[in-house]
């Protein structure tokens, strides 16, 4: 006998439960499960539906947001840098005020830029360089320009305000898969009690027949190999003595 195949993609999920659902809805003279169960499959259908549709919502909108999320790094990124590459030429040509011991342990570099590779670093040394350049000219020194310590206030800012909203992101969708993770086994649950319902509610004169209208509700049924062709020979049989019956 070939045996059930359960759903595995959420498309799947989604044809399996309108296939019996389109039962209901033609109004069949009888169908091969019980009110109870049509009750169920409504409640069951919507709920999947509507967690799907709101998983999807959230990796989309996740997806979405990355490549701003990348831009506002590469921003902050370079205006750091540029920032930092004025300073220490500035530093180097002795025009700044008390050098560079304002900005904690810049000097420690020799005179090259720290590392700006990931997200904490561009923020770390973008706090150092502004809160370094306050310091700095409350103790007389000159403002240094292009860029100004207040557009790279404004791009490390921009990319903090961006990596917040990415992580909240985040969240929204890892939460949202929580949830389908343990809908879809709920789900798969419920389609393989609705049906050993529906194999069970169906006459038939033979198998073949069974199958076939059990199909018709949304059953999956998959053959081993060599079993179709087995299965073939005794249908064959089977049809021939309802024939000569």
């Amino acid at each position: 006998m070939p045996y059930r195949r359960l759903p595995t993609t959420d498309k799947a999920r989604m044809r399996a439960l309108n296939a019996a659902l389109g039962k209901v809805i033609k109004n069949e003279r009888k169908l091969a499960f019980s009110n109870h169960s049509v009750e169920q499959l409504q409640n069951v259908k919507n709920n999947f539906e509507n967690h799907l549709t709101q998983y999807e919502l959230d990796t989309r909108l996740q997806a979405e947001n990355i490549k701003d999320y990348k831009e506002a790094f590469d921003r902050a990124k370079m205006y750091v840098s540029h920032f930092t590459q004025v300073l220490l030429f500035a530093s180097e040509r002795g025009e700044i005020n008390g050098g560079i011991k304002f900005y904690e342990d810049l000097a420690s570099f020799e005179g090259k830029v720290p590392p700006l590779n990931t997200e904490e670093e561009v923020l770390k040394w973008g706090k150092i360089m502004v809160e370094g350049e306050q310091k700095r000219m409350q103790n007389g020194g000159s403002a240094i320009y292009n860029p100004s310590i207040a557009l790279v206030k404004f791009k490390v800012q921009e990319l903090h305000d961006a990596s917040v909203f990415q992580q909240t992101l985040k969240r929204n969708t890892l939460r949202s898969f929580e949830k389908m993770q343990n809908l879809r086994k709920t789900t798969n649950d419920f389609i393989s009690k609705l049906w050993t319902e529906i194999e069970e509610g169906i006459e038939a004169e033979s198998p073949k027949v069974k199958r076939q209208l059990a199909q018709e509700y949304g059953i999956v049924y998959v053959f081993r190999r060599n079993e179709k062709k087995k299965m073939n020979a005794e249908e064959m049989q089977t049809d021939l003595l309802f024939e000569f019956a």
